[in-house]
């Protein structure tokens, strides 16, 4: 059974998620100064096996860089976001080392189901991992992500309703604010239960 730690980093206060199973890790969506998670992992001996972004807004991969430089793992995301690296002074020199597209994707001992989510960006992903949901910025907790930022109404209206076909049990784990799970959402989130008409 995985393990997940939360770390809040960065101007934006972003979720940083690291995934462990025994040894193995990767880690999700690294959106500032990373230290805190660099200093974790080697004090723990963790084998960090790759790092993964839920879309390619700065906020959520400027610190893979500083990773990179202390661990040589590759750097994964949805090929169609690459867009917006390139056309962001902060992250055009990163560089995109595996594409995520739907399907299942083994590091090391994490087994991760990649579910294409687009809406907020043209290439949002979520990831399933055992029963936890990393939504990145398509899901909240009680809220949505922005479509006006490169992204879509229509397409994040569709993968939120794939999202609401899933298990209510999956904890849910955003790319900002609180973990929550996907039953809560549906009952309490205003755009999900019919109370906002967007």
């Amino acid at each position: 059974m995985v393990t997940v730690k939360r770390f809040e980093i960065g101007d934006y206060f972003t979720n940083s998620y690291l995934v462990i199973e025994e040894d193995d890790s990767i880690l999700i969506d690294v959106g500032g100064d990373p230290s805190e998670i660099l200093e974790y992992v080697r004090t723990n001996n963790i084998n960090l096996k790759a790092i993964l972004a839920t879309h390619g807004h700065f906020d959520h991969v400027i610190g893979v860089p500083l990773i990179q430089r202390h661990f040589k793992v590759p750097f994964y995301m949805n090929r169609k976001d690459e867009i917006i690296l390139r056309y962001d002074s902060r992250t055009r020199e990163i560089n995109v080392d595996g594409d995520l597209k739907e399907g299942v994707i083994n590091f090391g001992k994490i087994l991760v189901k990649v579910i294409e989510t687009p809406g907020h960006t043209l290439g949002s992903v979520s990831f399933m991992i055992e029963d936890n949901l990393f939504t990145g910025d398509t899901l909240f907790n009680e809220n949505i992500g922005r479509y006006d930022l490169g992204g879509d109404r229509e397409y994040l209206k569709k993968s939120l309703r794939r999202l609401m076909d899933l298990e209510d049990l999956l904890n849910v784990y955003p790319g900002h604010g609180f973990i929550t799970t996907l039953g809560y959402e549906k009952l309490n989130n205003p755009f999900l239960n019919g109370e906002i008409d967007w």
